[in-house]
């Protein structure tokens, strides 16, 4: 390629790592992804391994265009992450998001402070996947571990650590370990205490494109990389790659289609946090460092496609089973198809949350067939999809969003992209650079060597939905689908059958799911420190500094089960 600045950007993913070069108006140029490795424990990867499949991938991207970047960044998956010791060597296994070992401490934890509190001030709800409850674990696993500590670091500071021998992170990572305040952008000592740990344990929290450091010459030879280069961590993988595809600004949503589905909408300041976290959303800073946003997520997206394609197309192979699957749905018309699906296999998260709802076909007659159950639940996907981005927008101050934008694996289906455009009354669009979250990641990156990180967006294509199918559906919505999904659910029986080589989701019936209806009774100033904020919630919240730390709960459990998180959607 010509001459001109070349930018760097890796996403440290749950299923795969992937590796882009792009040009300093965002046209990506070379990509590479590689499996993302697990370890023989359940729900860890191995840290060496997690850093050679990245620096890998990256490897590969610079000898395919035979130039190396001026700079690289790096987002990726949340909440999970390994504590290093003093010579920057990583002290077991990276544990995964998913381990639903912590549990008891999310438990502990909420029950000490409040569900509600606890989501008022950090942004997220309790729930074995925080890292504050992984510290929990692992140090009344190990009561030496905060002196031999040095830092904690995630997926995505590992292998910048690896770059440039330097930690840092970014604020979207910490406000995901419930330890870290999104308003007043600071660590909360005395949530950390409850882990026998204090702030010198934390990693420094860089500013949006700040290099953690630059490549060591070590590196550099081994990546093709050149020493000096500045590398920085870019962030949460969803709020990254929402941000690369132009969700920039307020009343902007952006909807990620996998396996699982997030959608995220963008505000100018925080949303209602307490009817946040009654709806079972989080909130937090976006990419930029600027704006906030409120993110909610669904288990059971792309997963249903997956369990359609194993009772119904089992004898068709690898790609081919979506092609079949994509084949049947297009061999019905554009309108409602007549079964109605509520796309609860786990329970539901958000909106409302309830986890005894269930998967269900509602409306289900003689002569419907396998298409009809398959367009069925795309159908459904897409009008919870709907649900989700029209309670966000009550939450950030009632105005409808201005545009939603697909990205993901889930958006080659096209069938489903139009439904969701027609599903939802606003302008649709969808990305059209499958790896968004690691081009945000070098565009992001590229500040540090001048680059102007606003400007480029990732291509897309808009959906515009036929006038008459669209209004069909949305009547649909309005008049079948809510009150549906609304209607208080029964004693849970049995739990949908998921697809080969899953597993139900604990984070759907974990305090994600309770009803927090009733909000905190002191609502912290945005402008207090994290002391003054604890200390003036609710008495029964602050029982922290009386409560031994860490030892209150264990988990024996050696595999209680793999988590489907409702806010990491898999390609």
């Amino acid at each position: 390629m010509s001459e001109g600045v070349l930018l760097g950007g890796l996403d440290i993913g749950t299923t795969h790592v992937k590796a882009v070069l792009c040009d300093g108006e965002g046209r990506v140029v070379a990509r590479a992804k590689s499996p993302t490795p697990y370890g023989s424990l359940p729900h860890t990867h191995p840290a060496d391994g997690l850093v050679a499949a990245a620096l890998g991938a990256l490897a590969q991207c610079v000898r395919e265009v035979g130039r190396a970047p001026e700079a690289v960044g790096v987002t990726g998956m949340a909440e999970a992450g390994v504590p290093l010791d003093a010579d920057g060597r990583a002290i077991g296994p990276v544990r995964a998001w998913s381990d639903p070992a912590p549990a008891p401490h999310a438990a502990r934890l909420a029950e000490a402070f409040g569900r509600p509190q606890l989501h008022y001030l950090t942004g997220v709800l309790p729930s074995p996947k925080v890292p504050l409850a992984k510290w929990c674990a692992l140090v009344a696993d190990d009561a030496g571990l905060p002196a031999r500590m040095r830092t904690w670091v995630g997926a995505a500071d590992l292998v910048a650590h690896a770059l440039t021998g330097e930690v840092g992170t970014d604020a979207t990572f910490a406000q995901r370990t419930m330890a870290w305040d999104p308003v007043a952008r600071e660590w909360l000592p005395e949530l950390l205490d409850e882990a026998g740990l204090g702030v010198h344990h934390m990693p420094r929290v860089r500013e949006v494109g700040e290099p953690v450091g630059r490549v060591t010459a070590e590196a550099a030879a081994g990546v093709g990389l050149r020493a000096g280069t500045p590398v920085a961590v870019a962030g949460h993988d969803h709020l990254v790659g929402a941000w690369a595809a132009g969700v920039r600004g307020p009343g902007q949503v952006a909807d990620s289609m996998g396996t699982a589905e997030a959608v995220l909408t963008v505000t100018g300041e925080p949303p209602d946090r307490a009817r946040a976290g009654a709806e079972g959303m989080s909130w937090g800073r976006h990419a930029d460092g600027e704006h906030f946003i409120v993110l909610a997520g669904a288990a059971s997206s792309g997963l249903l496609v997956e369990w359609f394609c194993d009772r119904f197309l089992d004898g068709v192979q690898g790609a081919g089973r979506y092609e079949e699957f994509a084949r049947l749905v297009a061999t019905l018309p554009a309108a409602p198809c007549g079964p109605t699906v509520t796309p609860y296999a786990h329970g539901r998260s958000a909106p409302r949350p309830d986890p005894g709802a269930r998967f269900a076909v509602h409306d289900l007659r003689l002569e419907h067939g396998p298409a009809h159950i398959a367009r069925a639940i795309l159908e459904g996907t897409a009008h919870q999809a709907r649900w989700m981005t029209d309670t966000q927008a009550r939450l950030c101050g009632g105005v409808a969003p201005g545009s939603v934008t697909l990205l993901g694996g889930s958006t080659r289906l096209t069938a489903w992209t139009a439904l969701k455009a027609a599903i939802g009354p606003w302008p649709t669009r969808v990305c059209a650079e499958p790896e968004a979250p690691g081009l945000g990641a070098a565009l992001l990156a590229g500040r540090a060597v001048g680059v102007d990180g606003v400007s480029p967006v990732a291509p897309s294509h808009p959906v515009v939905p036929d006038a008459a199918t669209a209004a069909a559906h949305r009547a649909h919505h309005r008049d079948r689908f809510l009150p549906l999904a609304t209607t208080p659910s029964a004693p849970a029986g049995p739990p949908a059958s998921t697809p080969r080589g899953s597993a139900p989701d604990p984070a759907a019936q974990s305090p994600q799911g309770l009803d927090l209806a009733h909000p905190p009774t002191t609502a912290p100033h945005p402008g207090r420190s994290a002391s003054s904020a604890l200390g003036n919630l609710p008495p029964g919240a602050a029982g922290w500094a009386r409560r031994p730390p860490v030892q209150a709960a264990r988990n024996d459990d050696p595999d209680p089960g793999t988590a489907n998180d409702p806010e990491e959607p898999t390609p």
